[in-house]
């Protein structure tokens, strides 16, 4: 999340940046945005698609837009892992990278975040602040595939 700069006049003619705080979000609760949502392609957020699986993404939407960003992010897998976090743009499949640029939102590169629905089932978008925008549907696991242990 990128922080906000403020220029400010420290003397007649001077000026200075200077970075403000960021507002920390952890104690909101998410709103979910659909303004950037990819239409188009292996991982379009697409309702019409037939492995669009309704009931469970709604019903997940559901209960995490009652919940605080804090209260997600503890959430974990069996292991212990995380089920909700941020992406690296490195760790992203080849085609969602290409996507991603297609779609010009290199500016949001350190703003990817994985909601996992269930079991392979993820909702990729950008979280900024307390709003996350919608942006894949990876029913798979695709966009962002686990790294096998042994293998």
């Amino acid at each position: 999340m990128a922080k906000n700069t403020k220029r400010k006049n420290i003397a007649p003619g001077i000026k200075r940046t200077v970075q403000e705080p960021q507002k920390s979000t952890v104690n909101q609760k998410v709103i979910w945005r659909f303004d950037m949502i990819d239409r188009v392609g292996k991982f379009a957020f697409n309702l019409h698609r037939d492995d669009f699986r309704h009931y469970e993404v709604m019903e997940k939407m559901i209960a995490y837009s009652n919940m605080t960003w804090q209260e997600i992010g503890r959430q974990t897998h069996d292991q212990g892992k995380s089920k909700h976090h941020f992406l690296s743009i490195e760790s992203l499949s080849k085609e969602a990278v290409d996507r991603f640029e297609a779609m010009q939102l290199e500016e949001y590169s350190d703003s990817i975040f994985s909601f996992s629905l269930q079991n392979k089932l993820r909702i990729i978008g950008i979280r900024e602040n307390e709003h996350f925008h919608v942006l894949w549907y990876d029913p798979e696991h695709e966009i962002c595939p686990s790294k096998k242990k042994r293998t």
